[in-house]
């Protein structure tokens, strides 16, 4: 089943993001060479941004969701924009931890619990908005229910997970997010409190179901609205002229060691590992570039 995101109401006052996203995350997967924690957590991650990045009002609008919890993961960045077009990093995509208590992949430990969750919303005002709030599991979407709880008085759920294949592939990657809206009713919160246990299972529903039956099967009983659906791409913006402004911030003694030591400078994009070179000459243009700057 290919990708999808999906839009709908509970009751009319409860909004719901769900998502399938098990090929981005394969894809993923695939570029950052990633062992089997460093997938889980970057496929967390994406599931996550991507939600938060559909809740976008304009297109062109973009999302920044970064975590960095002092763990051996290093920083793990998802970016966005309202078109569904993401690209993700993760600093260590080798990070391997032992088992956890229950002999799963330790997530939490390898995301650390020393740190912060970090929203960046370009909504083309004159500066950016910045939340950030303390990571408190490490389990990514209890980190992410705490950020829109605290910074944006957004009570919510929030489940995000990848699953394995034994060969360490990706099978399902994917998440929901419920957000009740205002004047939300008591006895809508009571349903959905009571079905918590089969919305945690909502990766494992994924497994022999569309992503619209798997919401119709968990709210059975309840007002289901699908609102509209949406196709994201794993899509990354890198450009050699974006990059030349890369190389422009670096400064002038940091541009004439690269033309002195190398006579050149490759430059690898950090989202989708592709490979820039920057001869000689062109890094002179740049200095030039840097120095009247």
């Amino acid at each position: 089943m290919s990708d999808i995101l999906v839009r709908a109401m509970i009751n009319g006052e409860l909004a719901v993001c769900a998502c399938n996203l098990s090929e981005m995350v394969e894809e993923a997967r695939v570029t950052h060479d990633t062992l089997p924690v460093g997938t889980i957590i970057l496929g967390r991650t994406i599931a996550a941004g991507t939600m938060m990045a559909s809740m976008l009002k304009s297109k062109n609008d973009k999302l920044t969701l970064m975590l960095n919890g002092g763990g051996p993961a290093g920083s793990i960045i998802a970016v966005g924009d309202a078109q569904l077009h993401m690209k993700a990093y993760i600093a260590n995509p080798k990070v391997n931890t032992p088992p956890n208590d229950k002999g799963g992949f330790n997530i939490a430990d390898a995301v650390g619990k020393d740190g912060f969750v970090t929203v960046v919303k370009d909504l083309g005002l004159k500066e950016p908005y910045i939340g950030k709030t303390p990571i408190v599991s490490g389990e990514i979407g209890e980190d992410v229910a705490n950020y829109l709880l605290t910074s944006e008085q957004q009570p919510s759920i929030v489940y995000v997970n990848t699953w394995l294949e034994t060969d360490m592939s990706v099978v399902n990657a994917g998440g929901i997010i419920l957000r009740p809206m205002p004047g939300c009713s008591e006895e809508t919160l009571e349903a959905i409190e009571q079905r918590v246990p089969e919305i945690s299972n909502f990766a494992m529903y994924m497994f022999a179901d569309t992503t619209e039956n798997v919401l119709k099967k968990i709210f059975d009983g309840l007002a289901l609205d699908i609102l509209d659906t949406q196709k994201p791409l794993l899509q990354c913006d890198c450009s050699k002229e974006r990059l030349e402004q890369v190389v422009v911030s670096l400064g002038r003694k940091e541009i004439q060691d690269m033309i002195d030591k190398d006579d050149g400078a490759e430059i690898v994009c950090r989202f989708c590992n592709k490979k820039y070179w920057f001869d000689a000459q062109k890094l002179a243009d740049l200095l030039k570039q840097a120095t009247k700057e």
